[in-house]
């Protein structure tokens, strides 16, 4: 019985280091995502960067328009 209970507490705890190491990964490539997706707005606007900003805070006004019912 105690010989089975340490082969379960060894799987177990191989689990629990195994979801680590997906979460990190998981997080990684949520970063990998968020960086082509930058890149692909900064190369949208690559000829006037200001546009961005711009085009930002028109979004968002008109966000906060909808809200207020306006």
């Amino acid at each position: 019985m105690k010989s089975m209970m340490q082969k379960l507490y060894v799987k177990g705890q191989g689990a629990l280091g195994n979801e680590k190491g997906a979460q990190a990964i998981e997080w990684i490539a949520l970063a990998g995502v968020v960086i082509a997706v930058f890149g692909a707005v900064m190369a949208y606007f690559d000829k006037d960067p200001t546009l961005v900003g711009e085009a930002i805070g028109d979004t968002l006004s008109n966000i906060i328009k909808k809200l207020d019912g306006n």
